[in-house]
Parts: structure tokens; C-alpha cells; sequence
């Protein structure tokens, strides 16, 4: 029989608390001193669209739909490297992931492309992957590694289905993975994940992502 996983509260690094400590962050939604996002941008967070897991993921999680302040939290971690506003939001990861179903044996996360990690030298869902680890008390390995090619970002809908290459860097002989990612918005991120995760022997796959892209409702012209 198993059991969900005992949650511990999710802490940054040292290091982290005292630049927070020395640079407090404005609120990335109005602003607002001192926190990385105040209580009233929070209560306009969106929960995210009910989706099913994607292909190879056993259970899926998400916080917030990717639209407003949670939208700007993403951008400044993808394109400027703002680790300190995601991880204001590593405690909404963690709590989610109080549902799960199963343990996971080990956290790794879906690697940025290398475009990315040189121009912002931050590897968001890696930030993202460590404090859901710190959160359940498991360890966090790179198990995947992602082949040359552009980011999903900005790509067409045919690429952003196919998803990203990825291939595993470790043997996960009968081990349950979770995965951890920032955004999914067709899940092919997930899906590849899996792919890769299962050639190396996972058993399980799970899934939890900060966000999910809202559905778009289809427009009709009269």
C-alpha cells in the first residue's frame, strides 16, 4: 500500500534569504514592497484548466493558470533570470503536490534549452525542482538532457506538440519519477519527459508544473 508523501515546508537556499533580507523584491504584479507577490495579486491568481496527464504521465499537478501576476513571475525567471520571484512561488508547488498519490522515489525537472541557460544563467524548472525535493524530503537528480534545438516558447503549434528531445542520463530501474516543469501548454514537454524517464526504467511518471496555459476557447464568426 502506498502512501502520499509527508510534506515539509519548502525553504530557499541561505543564500537567497539574505539577498531577500539586504534587496526585498517589489511584488511582480503592482509593485508593492516587500514580497515577490502581495495578497492582493495573489488572490487574482486563476486556478489552472482541469486537463487530463498527458501521454506516459501517471498523475499530473498544477497551481495557477499562466495569465496574469504568475504569467509575469515565469517571463522574468525565463527571460531575465529572476530566480527570486519563482521561488516565491515554490511553497504553491509544494502544496499541490500534497495530493499525490504515490512517493515518488526521486524530483528531477525538464531541462531549459542551452539558448536559454546561457542567456539568463538560470535553469528555472531546476529552481523549481529543488524546492518541490526540499518540499517532500526527497532527493533531486538530473536525470534528462536535452538535445540541441530552440525553445518551445514562440514555436509553432506542430513543433510545441512534438516538444523537445529529450533522452535520460541515468538508470531509474523500477523507480517513480517526478518531473517538474514551469509552464505546460500542450504537454508535450511532460510527454518526452516520460518517453525518456520509462526507456531508463521508470516504473511511474508523475507530473507538477507552476502553471498551465488556459484553454482556448474557440472563436466563430457568424
Amino acid at each position: 500500500m502506498t502512501h502520499p508523501p509527508r510534506i515539509v515546508p519548502a525553504v530557499g537556499p541561505i543564500i537567497d534569504e539574505l539577498l531577500a533580507r539586504l534587496f526585498p523584491a517589489t511584488c511582480v504584479g503592482c509593485g508593492a514592497m516587500p514580497t515577490g507577490l502581495c495578497d492582493a495579486c495573489r488572490a487574482s491568481l486563476v486556478p489552472p484548466p482541469a486537463v487530463p496527464p498527458p501521454v506516459g504521465i501517471d498523475w499530473w499537478t498544477a497551481c495557477w493558470a499562466y495569465a496574469g501576476p504568475v504569467r509575469e513571475v515565469v517571463a522574468r525567471a525565463k527571460y531575465r533570470g529572476a530566480r527570486a520571484a519563482l521561488a516565491a512561488l515554490v511553497p504553491d508547488l509544494v502544496a499541490a503536490l500534497g495530493g499525490i498519490p504515490v512517493r515518488p522515489d526521486v524530483v528531477t525537472w525538464a531541462p531549459a534549452s542551452a539558448t536559454r541557460r546561457s542567456a539568463t544563467g538560470v535553469d528555472h524548472a531546476r529552481i523549481l525542482a529543488r524546492g518541490a525535493a526540499f518540499g517532500l524530503a526527497l532527493p533531486v537528480r538530473p536525470l534528462l538532457r536535452r538535445s540541441p534545438g530552440p525553445p518551445q516558447t514562440g514555436g509553432s503549434v506542430a513543433d510545441r506538440r512534438i516538444g523537445p528531445a529529450l533522452r535520460s542520463c541515468g538508470r531509474v530501474s523500477g523507480a517513480t519519477v517526478l518531473v517538474v516543469d514551469d509552464v505546460a501548454t500542450t504537454g508535450a514537454t511532460l510527454a518526452s519527459a516520460a518517453r525518456a524517464l520509462r526507456a531508463a526504467g521508470a516504473t511511474r511518471v508523475v507530473g507538477a508544473t507552476l502553471t498551465r496555459t488556459p484553454v482556448r476557447t474557440p472563436m466563430f464568426r457568424r
